[in-house]
């Protein structure tokens, strides 16, 4: 039997009629090179059907216990129908890149089933004709509970699936052991265990303890509490039109950009990082935004940042291992190049924060919690957020998923293109999901229409907040480089290995 940790059960807890933690994956594919006879539900069902043992996320469900004295186990679902769980949406001919968003938003919007195993794939065929895309391409949606996966144990679902040139697919039946439910008095026994062990390891992390401590545990530093200050810590979080309450009908945009160019841009500050930039990229287009819409916040809002914290020996393990730094967007700066240097201030602090303070804490704190304290919690949460509208330590997400590595195929097509739309909640109207692949940066906007409209809108801005970096930093870079600039100044031929990287 596998039971649910309590950093995954949070997940189920938090849900409600209005909060959904799963998260869709778009994928879209060029097509250019394969028979359009291929591209079918039926051939989707074959080709899952070929990959369930992939992962025991295909074919086990979440079984809660009565009235939660404990938390849930993943058990096998004997009812198990792959057709419930493959789909197909089409849109109407000659749709555009608002027509397709407006359908990833619906699909996203529909919560999973719990009585049925926590995923979906819905195949979109058809693109052919929306700017931006390759002339002939689909796209599939593939839904996932947060309960299951992360962003590091859904790259390993991603590769599962796909076809990767010279990659022999051999499915293995006896991969996955079975998951039989818990007999009742079995689970009253593992409960009763487990309370008293999180009671135990309560007092432990009190100090309070009877149990020896481990002699190979570090002593904690004398300076453990020195937390780097910085002065937007002192500044009040501002309230937006992103932090009130949300509904049910979501909203979603993307925007893709040369992953190169955004590596590029750093050179423009000593010690920049790739995440300071995309940070500053989307401070910006959330400042344009606000501006346009007459909200700007005075104080700078601050964005909470999800962090794994797998170590190399967990990298296999399923489920969530994650913990979050918050990081100042500086919306309060208009100038792009004064917000990537204060954002990379701001981020190295945070992350020094964060590594001070034990970012693996978070775990250890939710296995104390009992089960039906935290199912209890769970619901409180999203009715107290309702009604108080407002954040309370971060105005929105912003998280970095990892990207394949290599070609990936499906149903004859190429993976182009990878974006997301992420879980909101009361207070959190506004999640940034960033993804790569095949050398293209997604940044995705995931909310709904009492809170943002006009996805779309977002969207601009954040490509008018690129081409505003972009600018500026390749200015700072050619003063930086006075070859560069004598090179440009005379018009001679670059040498090759000094062409610009496109």
């Amino acid at each position: 039997m596998q039971q649910l940790t309590p950093m995954d059960a949070a997940f189920l807890y938090l849900e409600n009629e209005t909060t959904h933690a799963h998260g869709t994956l778009v994928w879209i594919y060029d097509a250019s090179d394969c028979d359009p006879d291929s591209v079918t539900r039926k051939a989707l069902l074959d080709q899952m059907r070929s990959r369930l043992q992939v992962s025991p996320v295909f074919t086990r469900k979440v079984e809660r216990l009565p009235l939660d004295f404990d938390y849930p186990y993943w058990v096998d679902d004997s009812a198990f129908e792959l057709l419930y769980h493959v789909r197909e949406r089409s849109l109407a001919t000659a749709a555009s890149w608002v027509d397709f968003c407006e359908l990833v938003s619906e699909v996203h919007a529909q919560p999973l089933d719990h009585k049925h195993p926590l995923w979906e794939l819905t195949l979109v065929p058809g693109l052919n004709g929306i700017q931006g895309l390759p002339e002939h391409c689909f796209a599939i949606l593939g839904k996932f509970h947060h309960v299951a996966i992360d962003g590091a144990t859904g790259m390993h679902i991603i590769n599962g699936i796909h076809d990767i040139p010279g990659r022999v697919s051999s499915a293995n039946p006896g991969g996955i052991r079975p998951a039989r439910s818990p007999a009742l008095g079995e689970s009253l026994y593992r409960a009763a265990i487990s309370n008293l062990g999180a009671l135990d390891k309560g007092l432990g992390l009190l100090g309070l303890s009877r149990a020896s401590k481990n002699d190979d545990e570090p002593p904690a530093s004398a300076d453990s509490d020195a937390v780097v200050a910085e002065a937007e810590d002192a500044a009040p979080l501002p309230q937006t039109l992103f932090n009130k309450a949300i509904n049910a009908k979501a909203t979603w945009d993307s925007r893709s950009f040369d992953l190169a160019t955004i590596k590029g841009m750093r050179a423009a500050v000593n010690n920049a990082t790739v995440n300071d930039v995309l940070l500053a990229i989307v401070g910006g287009g959330l400042r344009h935004y606000l501006e346009h819409c007459d909200a700007l916040p005075e104080n700078p809002m601050r964005a909470g940042c999800p962090i794994n914290i797998r170590t190399e020996e967990e990298a296999g393990a399923g489920g969530n291992m994650i913990s979050a730094m918050i990081v100042s967007m500086h919306t309060d700066i208009a100038a792009p190049l004064l917000r990537l240097r204060a954002i990379s201030r701001s981020s190295a602090a945070a992350k020094q924060r964060a590594e001070q303070r034990g970012s693996r804490k978070i775990l250890d704190v939710a296995s104390v919690v009992p089960a039906q304290a935290q199912a209890l919690l769970g619901q409180l949460a999203g009715k107290v957020s309702g009604k108080l509208n407002r954040a309370i330590q971060f105005n929105c997400s912003v998280s970095n998923l990892p990207g394949p590595q290599e070609e990936l195929y499906m149903l004859g097509g190429r993976l182009q293109s990878i974006a997301a739309a992420m879980p909101i909640m009361n207070g959190y109207g506004l999640f940034i999901g960033l993804t790569t692949c095949a050398g293209r940066l997604n940044i995705s906007m995931s909310s709904c229409d009492s809170i943002l409209p006009d996805p779309e809108k977002l969207g601009d801005c954040m490509e008018q907040s690129f081409q505003e970096l972009l600018s500026a930093t390749r200015k700072k870079n050619v003063g930086k480089n006075p070859a560069a600039r004598k090179a440009r100044t005379e018009k001679a031929v670059p040498r090759k290995q000094n062409r610009k990287t496109r």
